[in-house]
């Protein structure tokens, strides 16, 4: 029998280990995606971003998930024992949910791990008018201990400029995940762990870029 067209499913389906699970609640905490898995308590869950990394090596798009997380069908779990991708940072969870909710908004964003911080690079970020190009990828370096560490700077593509000028104030060109950006040496001048956080930072970053100097 043919389906109402206006039937709204009533569960939500997603993969854990390959294997599909369908829930009712749109959240779901890392030890109910164990208990699915059948996986002790002490595995790890990771949410995949992308294609699935080959196992053993370290999931460089991956999310792990240590608390709840929001959920939509479709979405890949994989459950793991510890130690299974060697020695990797743990996002720390407001950074997880931030993230996860400037995906919902459109921005395309990878997560990198490199010498003890995590980059996150947003793609096609929007730039005001008055540059060369409409939009740069943007790297953000995000401490472990954030939100209590405090972000600062922010790199952009390196041919970035001015259309009235060659170049920028307070910029350096930088080789950082094998590739050359343009750092702007902007800082905060107060980090409140309560207050700021990643979106009061992309705040600062688009105050900067809308001063075209």
């Amino acid at each position: 029998m043919e389906k109402d067209k206006g039937h709204k499913e009533d569960h939500v389906t997603i993969l854990i280990n390959q294997v599909p699970h369908h829930i009712t609640a749109t959240t779901i905490t890392a030890d109910e995606i164990r208990k699915l898995a059948g996986a002790d308590n002490d595995y790890e869950v990771w949410k995949v971003v992308k294609a699935p990394d080959p196992e053993g090596q370290l999931p460089i798009d991956d999310i792990q998930v240590k608390g709840s997380i929001e959920v939509k069908s479709g979405d890949k779990f994989r459950v793991v024992p510890p130690g299974t991708f060697g020695a990797v940072a743990v996002m720390p969870q407001q950074l997880t949910h931030e993230i996860n909710h400037l995906r919902t908004e459109g921005h395309e964003i990878d997560v990198y791990e490199d010498s003890g911080l995590l980059l996150l690079v947003m793609k096609a970020y929007p730039l005001p008018r008055g540059y060369n190009k409409a939009s740069t990828n943007l790297l953000l370096k995000i401490p472990l201990s954030y939100p209590n560490g405090k972000l600062d700077m922010f790199w952009t593509d390196p041919d970035l400029r001015l259309q009235e000028s060659n170049g920028q104030a307070a910029t350096t060109v930088e080789n950082i995940l094998d590739r050359q950006w343009l750092r702007f040496s902007w800082h905060p001048q107060k980090w409140n762990p309560g207050a700021n956080n990643l979106f009061t930072f992309l705040e600062f970053v688009n105050r900067r870029l809308m001063q075209l100097k």
